[in-house]
């Protein structure tokens, strides 16, 4: 059997091209993975990799469509028997192909909206997958009705078991640390995160990762002088464990302006309630209806008087029925992730 993962970047910046991987691995079976080195990061001599001379991560139609022609004559050339596809835009670029020579032979995973679906009726190339694979549930909301979804969360937990004990220490701490962990990608709501807690005196806050805006947002803190926000710049995946640890509640706002922000769910919801820590996210979207249902954080309507709403969150905060609703959180998540690694196996004949 020959299989192709096609992805459009590289595997290092899609870690849950690994969930799949993981399957094939264990069935023992031969796999390509066709790609898009976007950041000049991956063997110059792999055949399997599509290179352009940019050096911006966005992409564009065009762009798009070279990989796209770059794609199609490896599978052509192959005739792989299944094939995954990652994203909304691949589907698009390469529907034809799918829907007349794949049909019921390869899995879309999509992990976030694109605009192109203004002009692009997803519907046939879902009906056509053996299954449609989602990271988060809340893409059902624009997503077009289908018995093809699956859910496959962004983490790699595969037993309740596996959760990491959590203490309550955080509860006793004159100070707070708040910690960013991750790209930096949204500019304003940080810049008013860090207004609304510079003058608080029982609030640390930190950024972990490198990101967009990581010069913007460290020139801001520079210019107004702001004594209780750091940047600390990129991390190792090894040193990950170790920030989630050393931090109290873990920063997960964003402005819900576009549906992506309204219904994903980042890797942040998952570690930090892995770490036992909770989550600060804004309302009106789904994490914050998970996170609510869960237990698993703070949700707040706005940035106003957040120094007073992290205080009253801790002091009427409960330990032990946090950890019962984590644990029920994950049960979930593994049931999940469970149901598409027992799916996969099926599509792949096991």
């Amino acid at each position: 059997m020959k299989i192709a993962l096609v992805c459009p970047s590289n595997m290092l910046f899609m870690p849950y091209v690994g969930n799949y991987t993981k399957v094939l691995d264990s069935a023992g079976i031969d796999y390509d993975v066709i790609n898009w080195d976007r950041n000049g990061t991956e063997n110059p001599d792999n055949p399997m990799t599509f290179r352009d001379k940019k050096t911006a991560l966005q992409r564009g139609f065009l762009d798009y469509l070279k990989f796209r022609n770059f794609a199609l004559g490896i599978l052509k050339r192959n005739d792989y028997d299944k094939i995954i596809i990652f994203g909304i835009q691949l589907s698009y670029f390469l529907k034809s192909y799918l829907l007349k020579k794949k049909k019921g032979n390869y899995i879309l995973d999509i992990r976030d909206h694109n605009r192109i679906l203004k002009a692009y009726d997803i519907r046939k190339v879902v009906e056509g997958s053996a299954y449609t694979v989602l990271s988060s549930p809340g893409f059902k909301k624009w997503l077009p009705d289908s018995q093809k979804y699956l859910i496959s969360h962004n983490t790699t937990i595969d037993n309740v078991e596996e959760l990491q004990d959590c203490a309550n220490t955080f509860l006793q701490k004159d100070k707070v640390k708040i910690a960013f962990i991750g790209a930096l990608s949204d500019l304003q709501v940080n810049i008013d995160f860090i207004n609304s807690v510079k003058d608080c005196n029982k609030v640390e806050l930190v950024y972990h990762g490198e990101g967009l805006f990581n010069k913007d947002l460290q020139d801001y803190i520079s210019r107004n002088k702001v004594g209780n926000v750091a940047l600390t710049g990129r991390y190792t995946k090894e040193q990950e464990n170790g920030l989630y640890n050393d931090s109290d509640l873990i920063h997960g706002l964003r402005y819900n302006e576009n549906i992506n922000c309204k219904t994903l769910l980042p890797n942040r919801l998952y570690n930090a309630a892995l770490h036992g820590k909770p989550l600060i996210v804004a309302e009106d979207s789904y994490l914050a209806e998970l996170t609510q249902q869960y237990g698993l954080g703070l949700v707040v309507d706005s940035l106003a008087d957040l120094e007073k709403k992290v205080g009253n969150y801790l002091a009427d905060f409960n330990f032990e029925e946090y950890k019962e609703k984590r644990k029920a959180f994950f049960q979930k998540v593994v049931e999940d992730n469970l149901l598409f690694r027992d799916s996969v196996n099926k599509f792949l004949g096991f």
